[in-house]
C-alpha cells in the first residue's frame, strides 16, 4: 500500500475530513489530497507532522510489514470485560493498531444456568456465534434456537434478548459482531 494510501486510510479511521486532518497539521486540504493522490510527496517534517496528528508513528505510515500486534492477539491479552451477569465472562479480542476493523470479536463463557440479559444493545448488527464448549440457548423476540458445541450460527438481531447456558457445563464459545463500535 501507498504511503497516500496508508494516510487517507489513517485519516479516515480516525474519523478526520482532508480538510480537518490538513488544518490540524497547517497544511492546505489541496496539498494533503494530492498527497493521498500519490501526486505528491512529503518532507520529513510534515510526515512528522501528519503522524502526530493522526496518533500513529511515521515507520507505521511506511513500513510494509504491520506489527505483530495489530494482526494477533495473544491468549495473554486478551480484554476482561465486566458485565452485570452473574456466571458470564467475556473477553475482547482486541486488535491495536489504526485501521478499519469490520468486526468485533470476542469469546464469552457461561456458567450453568448463567445468562447474558443485557444483549439489546446488539441488535440491528450482524453476528456470528461459533460454540467451543457446551450448549447455550439464543433468544430472540420471537424465537429461540439451541446451539451445541460444533455449532455456528448467523444472525442480524432486530430484537435479541438472551443467551443462556442450557447445559450442566460451563458453554464458551466465540461471538464476533459487526459493526463494532459501541454496543
Amino acid at each position: 500500500m501507498s504511503l497516500g494510501a496508508r494516510i487517507k486510510r489513517v485519516r479516515i479511521n480516525n474519523g478526520l475530513t482532508v480538510r480537518q486532518l490538513a488544518e490540524k497539521v497547517g497544511l492546505s486540504a489541496s496539498f494533503l489530497y494530492q498527497l493521498e493522490q500519490e501526486k505528491t510527496s512529503p518532507s520529513f517534517s510534515t510526515l512528522k507532522s501528519i503522524a502526530a496528528a493522526l496518533n500513529t508513528s511515521i515507520t507505521l505510515l511506511i513500513e510494509d510489514n504491520l506489527p505483530e500486534e495489530w494482526l494477533i492477539v495473544r491468549s495473554n491479552n486478551y480484554k476482561r470485560v465486566v458485565t452485570d451477569n452473574p456466571g458470564m465472562g467475556l473477553k475482547l479480542l482486541t486488535f491495536l493498531g489504526l485501521r478499519e476493523k469490520r468486526m468485533q470479536p470476542m469469546v464469552f463463557e457461561l456458567a450453568p444456568g448463567a445468562a447474558s440479559t443485557d444483549i439489546a444493545g446488539y441488535q440491528d448488527k450482524e453476528h456470528f456465534l461459533y460454540i467451543l464448549e457446551g450448549k447455550i440457548e439464543v433468544t430472540l423476540r420471537d424465537a429461540e434456537y439451541v446451539l451445541n458445541k460444533g455449532d455456528a450460527a448467523y444472525f442480524i438481531f432486530d430484537a435479541p434478548e438472551e443467551f443462556r447456558n442450557a447445559g450442566k457445563d460451563k458453554a464458551v464459545g466465540l461471538w464476533i459482531y459487526s459493526p463494532p463500535g459501541t454496543k
